[in-house]
C-alpha cells in the first residue's frame, strides 16, 4: 500500500499510481484528489485510457480515508472551535499536507519538469485536478501559499503546470446555493450507511441546465425549483438515472467511506463561510504573497483551470487582474457530477486540452 509521508509527525496519504506512460520521457503527471465521501478508487476507470493521451495519474486519498492517517481529536476540535483563526489553522496544515505530498512526489518519483518544446508546446510538468468537496483543501493549499516552505514554492514554480477546479461544491466557495437550486440532504442522526446512500444519490443525480447571472448581489432566485431528472418524470431515460443508483451494493461500498458522515465531515460543514471566503479571495482573486523583502507578488499566477462555476467566475471579474489568478474556464455538457466514473475515456480526452 504507497503512502507519502506529509509532514514531521508521521502522517500519510495513500495513493495509486497509473506508472510512466510506455517509452514517455515527456509525460504530464496529474494528482486527482476526491470529493466528499467518494475517495479515490472513483478515478480507476480513467487509469486505461491515461497513457495513450501521454497521462500519469495519481490518485490520492486525503486524510481520514483508506490508506491515509485518520484526523486526531484535536484535528477536529480546531474545526469545531467557533473561533475563525483556529478554523483558518485547520484548513491550512490541509493545504500544506497536500503542497507536500505534491513536493515528495516531485522529488521522488524524479518526474520531467514543464519544458517548452521548439514548437512551443508545454510538456512535463504536474497539474492537480481537485473534484467537488476536495476543492476545500486544494483551495486551501492555494489560499495559504504563502506559509508553504520557500524551497517547495520553488520547486513547484519549476513542475505546477495547472489547478483544475472540477465542479468545486459551493460549500467550498462559502456561498449558500441561490434558492430554487437543489442542496444536499443532510442528517448527522442518521445511520452512516444511510446516510451515504442518500448523500450518492443527491450528488450523482442528473439534473436540468440552468444560468446564473454575471451579477449575483443579490442571487438569483429559480422558480420553479430545479429538481434531479429522476424526480421530475414519472418515466426517466435509464441513462439520466442518478449514478449510484446504477452501482452495485458492493461497488458503491468499494467506492464510498462511510465513517467520513459519522463525524468529521459534518464538522467540516460547519466551518465559518467567512473562512472559506478568505480562502478563496486568497487562492484566487489575490495570489499575492510576501517574497521576503516585503513585497507582495503573485505566486503560481497562470495554474488555475476552472469548471463552470458562476460564483467564482463573477468574483473572478471583479477582483484587480494585476492579483488576481489566470482563469479559465471550460465547460463539459451534458454529463452530470461523475462524469469521470460514466464517460472516463470522454472525460480524459477532455482533460487532455486542459492539463
Amino acid at each position: 500500500m504507497p503512502t507519502a509521508p506529509v509532514d514531521h509527525e508521521g502522517t500519510v496519504l495513500y495513493y495509486e499510481d497509473s506508472g510512466i506512460p510506455a517509452k514517455s520521457a515527456n509525460y504530464v503527471t496529474l494528482v486527482l484528489i476526491h470529493g466528499t465521501c467518494f475517495h479515490s478508487a472513483v478515478y480507476r476507470p480513467m487509469l486505461p485510457f491515461a497513457a495513450e493521451h501521454n497521462l500519469r495519474l495519481v490518485l490520492l486519498n486525503l486524510r481520514g480515508y483508506p490508506g491515509s492517517t485518520d484526523y486526531s481529536p484535536a484535528d477536529l476540535d480546531k474545526l469545531r472551535d467557533s473561533d475563525p483563526e483556529s478554523q483558518e489553522q485547520a484548513m491550512a496544515e490541509r493545504g500544506l499536507e497536500i503542497a507536500e505530498f505534491l513536493r515528495w512526489y516531485i522529488d521522488t518519483e524524479a518526474i520531467p519538469p514543464i519544458t517548452l518544446t521548439p514548437e512551443g508546446v508545454s510538456t512535463g510538468g504536474i497539474s492537480l485536478l481537485s473534484w467537488s468537496g476536495g476543492n476545500w483543501f486544494t483551495v486551501a493549499m492555494f489560499g495559504n501559499a504563502g506559509t508553504i516552505p520557500e524551497s517547495t514554492r520553488k520547486l513547484l514554480n519549476t513542475y505546477l503546470r495547472s489547478f483544475v477546479m472540477f465542479d468545486p461544491s459551493s460549500t467550498v466557495i462559502g456561498h449558500s446555493i441561490p434558492p430554487g437550486l437543489s442542496s444536499l440532504r443532510r442528517d448527522a442522526s442518521a445511520p452512516v450507511d444511510e446516510q451515504v446512500a442518500i448523500f450518492a444519490v443527491d450528488v450523482s443525480a442528473y439534473y436540468p441546465p440552468y444560468e446564473i447571472p454575471d451579477d449575483i448581489d443579490p442571487p438569483p432566485t429559480f422558480d420553479v425549483p430545479r429538481r434531479p431528472l429522476h424526480e421530475a418524470s414519472a418515466e426517466i431515460n435509464p441513462k439520466y438515472a442518478p449514478t449510484s443508483t446504477k452501482m452495485s451494493p458492493e461497488t458503491l461500498r468499494d467506492l464510498t467511506h462511510s465513517p467520513i458522515m459519522k463525524e468529521y465531515q459534518h464538522v467540516l460543514w460547519g466551518v465559518n463561510r467567512e473562512v472559506l471566503k478568505t480562502n478563496l479571495h486568497r487562492a484566487l482573486y489575490d495570489c499575492r504573497v510576501d517574497d521576503g523583502t516585503g513585497m507582495r507578488k503573485p505566486i503560481w499566477p497562470d495554474v488555475l483551470r476552472l469548471g463552470r462555476h458562476e460564483i467564482i467566475r463573477a468574483g473572478h471579474q471583479k477582483a484587480n487582474p494585476e492579483h488576481r489568478r489566470d482563469m479559465q474556464l471550460h465547460m463539459l455538457k451534458n454529463a452530470n457530477h461523475f462524469v469521470h466514473w460514466e464517460e472516463p475515456e470522454r472525460f480524459i480526452k477532455f482533460l487532455t486540452g486542459i492539463v
